[in-house]
């Protein structure tokens, strides 16, 4: 509260009104002006609650001039009947952060104004707004050099007992010296021009601290227009530096490493193209990915994880040049910008390499991180060198980014620097994504089966292989299009396609024999196999085409289980009580497939056909399809040899009591039609044929 709000004698009352005329601030002497008993009672309230309509013209006059107003008011007739009482208005106008912001003090009294407030001077009548904004008031007299100012004003400079005799000259020695000049010619300026002023600058304290604050104000001119008096408001805005800074902070930077971050990163690249384009100099962009950086935060925690980030910046820092720019980029992904590196492409390529070999030396020494123990990481790193052809940040990023997948494609730990041929790969991906989505919709898939033959009981049963019937290229197979799909998420939507058509196919077949008994093996990769909706997707489509579960047999690899084979057993056991069937497929290629047969509800496996083309010629893959055949029987379990493309494999498998078998020798993969064809053919005696063919 200033100064005259605390010499208010006791009759007399003083409120102070925002922007919207409503009271913030009040007095008990107002309060009971008002007929109410209590300041909190009007706190809030529209002043014009209390007195006639005239008090917002009064605010508004108050405003215009500038300057304080004394008048008298009315109360509204149900407060004491509509008397008269004299008011004293100041209306004080306030920019602390908000040019909208406003306040005026009014002061009633019952008494008089007499010749008190009219000979009042100015700077003391001032003195009377509230700083709401933590204002400080001030004012001086440009002919006599007297200065006042009130309390708030004094502790925002840092005095609180003794006062110093103020003046301009004393102001300016509280300034900061960087800030003097500017604030001398604000001053300077305001005054040829006869604006009001407003700015903000550093001072330093009487306690020595340094602060910011903003002051506003204007002058008083004489009859002949000459400014006599200066006068304004100070207000300490320290903290909204402060958080303005922060914010400035992390729109640039980095809150976790106190890197910049890719806005500023754009900013430094763009720079630094334009750099190298005026100086003849290359540059090259880094960037880099941890490799594994994933596996510290499942073992350790993201909090150990944070750490390691942090120390790779302080170490990314240590191995550059100053002026150069390292940024995260996101995730456990930096970037690094060096400028002036050469003249020409192979001394800047060799600087490249230099760095990034320094880079990844330094990075794989040992951390010591709060989980006290001792991690090691690697890092991937693709280059790309700037400055010889016209290139945006973001194209260049988008290379160096392409550059470093093709590291860490070729095992991490290394460098590879852009080549054209990367993008030219990527392109093409693209459009095969573009290519494969349209294909789903088009409904250009189709389903081809192969038969897997029981040549005990002479039963069939089938395996269905996805193919394409690409408008342009022709049929294609699923070692063209499926890995592109499984990359970029197409696998769903193309895995409940295979789903939905082999049942409805089964559905087909349930009333026709001999196709009635025919089950339908389908192949389910990791990615659909543990989506949300994968149970639902089977579900849903048995029952559509009322298919017998029992029929369909659902292929998992051993990539399917290697995330959670708790989560994937609890998959499999809900869909087994519900008759569904599992088999494991390329079984002897994992490291853990005993370990799986042990967990998991598996009604089959199936011998990975790299195995069973070599019976013949290697006895070791002999004896491990003889294993796996042995210990499928041991664990009652089915068992399918792929890939038998001669008599004499077949002849090996039968001796070994494998007797369900799929491959060339009995037949390829057949479109529907095809496949009812060689079904009612019964293929039997043919498969049992001694000899060779060609099927």
């Amino acid at each position: 509260m200033v100064k005259a709000f605390r010499q208010t004698g006791p009759e007399r009352g003083m409120c102070v009104v925002d922007a919207r005329r409503r009271i913030v601030q009040a007095n008990t002497p107002l309060a009971r002006l008002l007929g109410k008993d209590r300041p909190s009672e009007v706190v809030g309230q529209a002043l014009n609650r209390f007195l006639n309509k005239d008090i917002d013209k009064v605010l508004d006059r108050a405003r215009r001039r500038r300057a304080p107003v004394a008048i008298n008011l009315r109360t509204v007739p149900r407060i004491g009947a509509g008397r008269k009482v004299p008011a004293f208005i100041a209306f004080h106008e306030v920019n602390a952060g908000n040019p909208r912001r406003s306040s005026a003090v009014v002061v009633i009294t019952p008494r008089a104004f007499g010749d008190h407030i009219a000979t009042t001077s100015y700077s003391q009548r001032l003195e009377i707004a509230l700083d709401v904004g933590a204002l400080g008031a001030w004012g001086m007299d440009l002919r006599t050099g007297e200065a006042w100012r009130t309390d708030r004003h004094d502790r925002i400079f840092g005095y609180t007992q003794s006062l110093p005799r103020w003046s301009y000259e004393k102001f300016i020695e509280h300034v900061v010296p960087e800030d003097r000049g500017r604030v001398n010619r604000t001053f300077e300026e305001a005054a040829d021009a006869k604006t009001r002023w407003v700015f903000d600058c550093r001072i330093v304290r009487k306690d020595g601290e340094t602060r910011w604050i903003s002051i506003q104000g204007g002058f008083e001119d004489d009859a002949q227009g000459a400014p006599k008096a200066m006068f304004g408001v100070v207000c300490d805005i320290t903290d909204r530096k402060r958080a303005e800074e922060q914010i400035e902070f992390l729109a640039y930077y980095d809150s976790l490493t106190q890197l910049p971050n890719r806005r500023l990163l754009d900013d430094r690249l763009e720079h630094a193209l334009l750099h190298a384009r005026r100086n003849g100099r290359l540059g090259v962009v880094l960037f880099l990915d941890l490799d594994d950086f994933k596996s510290v935060n499942d073992t350790q925690g993201h909090q150990v994880g944070d750490e390691m980030l942090v120390e790779v910046a302080s170490r990314l820092r240590d191995c550059l040049r100053p002026g150069d720019t390292v940024a995260r980029f996101g995730g456990d992904e930096f970037v690094v910008v060096l400028e002036d590196i050469g003249r020409n492409s192979d001394e800047a390529v060799a600087s490249a390499r230099e760095v990034a070999q320094i880079i990844r030396t330094t990075l794989l020494a040992p951390y010591e991180l709060s989980a006290r123990e001792r991690r090691h990481t690697s890092c991937s790193i693709g280059t790309v060198i700037f400055g010889d052809c016209q290139s945006e940040p973001s194209v260049l990023l988008r290379q160096a980014d392409l550059a470093m997948y093709r590291a860490k494609a070729a095992g991490g730990n290394t460098v590879r620097a852009y080549e054209p041929e990367m993008q030219a790969a990527i392109d093409t991906r693209v459009a095969l994504e573009r290519d494969i989505q349209q294909g789903i919709e088009n409904d250009e898939f189709v389903l081809h089966y192969q038969p897997q033959l029981n040549l005990q009981d002479n039963t069939i049963k089938a395996e269905a292989l996805l193919r394409w019937q690409h408008p342009k290229r022709g049929l294609l197979y699923p070692g063209e299009f499926i890995p592109t799909a499984e990359a970029s998420g197409l696998i769903l939507p193309l895995g409940r396609w295979v789903l939905q058509n082999a049942c409805q196919r089964l559905g087909e077949w349930r009333d026709i024999e001999p196709m009635a008994s025919i089950s339908i093996a389908v192949n389910v990769s990791a990615r659909q196999f543990h989506a949300p909706g994968f149970i639902d997707d089977i579900t849903t489509a048995i029952a559509q085409f009322g298919v017998d579960p029992r029929r369909l047999v659902v292929e998992l690899t051993e990539s399917v289980l290697l995330d959670s084979v708790d989560k994937a057993r609890a998959i499999m056991a809900e869909l087994t009580v519900r008759g569904i069937r599992f088999a494991l497929d390329d079984f002897g290629t994992g490291y853990s497939s005993l370990y799986y047969l042990k967990r998991l509800p598996l009604h089959q496996l199936k011998i990975d056909r790299r195995f069973v083309c070599g019976v013949l010629s290697d006895t070791h893959d002999a004896a491990i399809v003889h294993t796996i055949i042995t210990l499928a029987q041991a664990m009652g379990m089915e068992v399918v040899a792929e890939g038998v493309e001669c008599a004499a494999t077949r002849d090996f498998l039968i001796a070994h009591a494998c007797v369900q078998q799929q491959g060339f020798w009995f037949s390829h993969a057949l479109c529907a039609d095809m496949f009812a064809h060689y079904v009612r053919a019964n293929p039997f005696e043919q498969a049992l044929a001694a000899g060779s063919a060609d099927p």
